[in-house]
């Protein structure tokens, strides 16, 4: 494959990595006008649903979440087209800040990218579910458990410190069930189109 080829196939997640890198490097008062922070939300800085994602809580966050997002793009490939791939980023990134802020809105404030990385993984094991079911189930299995766990017993054991900081597990949980609701639609989509090509 050509380097041109392969720059144009990962342009959406160097440009979306690039951009969380940008925002790391600013001052910490520039990066909390960017954060999730229900007050300000209400107040209308509507940007923060979106900026939020691409914020951290340090270099160690940051350089977790964006080895996560590239190790989901080498496991599912079709996750890499840029067009498809900056649509569910910023789908996944509005899904998870909605369910933040109509299900938990004890949650003031929030940083990262770990929500949207449950959504593109669930969405990446289901559009590849025939092509690899053994990988795809196994990945489902482990994000319904690690959900599960979450829900009854809080962030997995080390994940904070990992982080450097609080983990709101409610975000792995909307951003899961955002990436299951865009792979619905998009089955259903699909099949209405090959149903009326026939």
């Amino acid at each position: 494959m050509k380097a041109e080829s392969i720059l144009r196939r990962h342009i959406c997640p160097l440009l979306f990595s690039l951009v969380c890198v940008l925002i790391a490097l600013l001052p910490e008062s520039f990066i909390t006008k960017l954060q999730y922070q229900r007050i300000h939300i209400t107040d209308g800085e509507l940007w923060r649903l979106f900026s939020a994602h691409l914020t951290h809580l340090g270099w160690g966050h940051l350089i977790m979440n964006l080895a996560g997002f590239w190790l989901i793009l080498a496991l599912f490939p079709k996750t890499q087209p840029p067009l498809r791939c900056m649509i569910l980023l910023v789908l996944l990134i509005l899904g998870t800040s909605i369910g933040l802020w109509l299900f938990s809105p004890e949650v003031t404030w929030y940083r990262g990218l770990s929500g949207v990385l449950h959504g593109l993984l669930c969405w990446g094991a289901l559009k590849q579910l025939r092509e690899q079911p053994g990988v795809s189930f196994f990945i489902l299995t482990f994000v319904v458990i690690k959900l599960i766990w979450e829900q009854w017993q809080g962030p997995l054991p080390g994940s904070e410190s990992l982080a450097a900081g609080s983990v709101i597990v409610d975000a792995h949980l909307y951003g899961a069930v955002t990436g299951v609701i865009l792979w619905s639609l998009g089955s259903v989509v699909l099949k209405l189109v090959v149903e009326e090509t026939r």
